[in-house]
């Protein structure tokens, strides 16, 4: 079982990376975070109010990547799959059910997972270079050199593997633009931006955006699971539609189902309040902009939280699996 597990996942990886759609929104979301340290630099506020904008909205912007990249992710590989009845091909070996849908959640959050490290790392090197909010600011040079050099060389050698050995573009362009990324950030962290050396933990020292960025991505793993499941029975507009639902209903969890729950009301809104996702949990923006303490505990309890969240709604997508007709 687990090789069948593991065959299934690999090639929802390799389909997903492959998909139009996911380059699309990864680079889109990339150039969005490029740009928004020179966007925040109008706000006329001080450099450090700046980069407390640049922070809040590369955070919705990496959670507005995840819900779109999960949605279209697996309604490419399982709506598409089932229309066109070559998930017969699968069951038919036989592959159980249950298997197939967690094969397909795995390959789906690893290639999101992918996307989202190489915007994590645009992410971090936006923080670094910081806004250019006065005339005098300079430019920093380390971060412009290193990952200018990185996808420089990413491209020339996806360009040439295409032309040459066939290579799909954009997974080659992925697979070569991730690693050489995370060396350019490395690179990045041992030198200052005036060329001197400085010790690692200089800029992200705290790993309080870490923390961010991975509680962030832990609800993006429960939208993903609402997204494969959704997939075994809507199409990929109405999973859409139902996912942003979801998402928008656990934002407002706490003002419209805890605070009726914490004040003795009804009982269905205790029972409503345990059932909807919380996404207040995975939202550090406000933490970070308002220099609260993050601590590892807390990631670890919101990391438990969307594991266990995540299975059960799988369990729940396995149910609406078991009972399609996909012959």
């Amino acid at each position: 079982m687990f090789e069948k597990l593991l065959a299934i996942t690999r090639n929802t990886f390799v389909e997903t990376i492959r998909q139009p759609v996911y380059g699309v929104l990864t680079w889109v979301a990339a150039g969005m975070l490029t740009i928004n340290a020179s966007l925040a630099g109008f706000s006329l506020e001080s450099n450090e109010g700046d980069i407390k904008i640049v922070k809040d909205v590369a955070l919705a912007t990496l959670l507005l990547y995840g819900l779109l990249a999960s949605v279209f992710s697996a309604a490419g590989v399982i709506t598409r799959e089932i229309e066109s009845h070559t998930v017969l091909t699968v069951i038919a070996k036989p592959v159980a059910r249950p298997v197939f849908l967690l094969g397909k959640y795995l390959g789906v959050c690893g290639a999101v997972l992918v996307g989202y490290y190489f915007l994590c790392l645009v992410f971090f090197m936006s923080v670094r270079h910081g806004t250019m909010s006065t005339a005098a600011d300079r430019f920093d040079q380390p971060v412009l050199l290193f990952s200018g050099l990185a996808l420089l060389v990413s491209l020339i050698a996806a360009t040439f593997g295409n032309y040459v050995y066939g290579w799909h573009f954009v997974s080659a362009l992925m697979a070569w633009v991730v690693p050489l990324g995370t060396v350019a950030l490395g690179l990045v962290l041992f030198v200052s931006p005036r060329w001197e050396l400085q010790s690692p933990t200089t800029d992200f020292g705290d790993l309080q955006i870490v923390y961010a960025v991975t509680m962030t991505f832990c609800g993006v793993l429960i939208l993903t699971a609402f997204a494969v499941s959704l997939a075994t029975r809507f199409s990929q507009v109405v999973t859409l539609m139902l996912c942003a639902a979801v998402y928008l209903i656990g934002l407002l969890s706490d003002h419209y189902l805890g605070q009726p729950a914490a004040s003795g009301q009804a009982w269905v809104y205790k029972l409503l309040y345990a059932v909807v996702p919380n996404f207040q949990f995975f939202w550090a923006g406000d933490a970070l902009t308002q220099e609260r303490i993050i601590p590892a505990s807390q990631v670890g309890q919101v990391a438990a939280y969307s594991g266990l969240y995540s299975l059960a709604v799988l369990g729940l997508g396995t149910t609406l699996f078991e009972t399609r007709e996909v012959g």
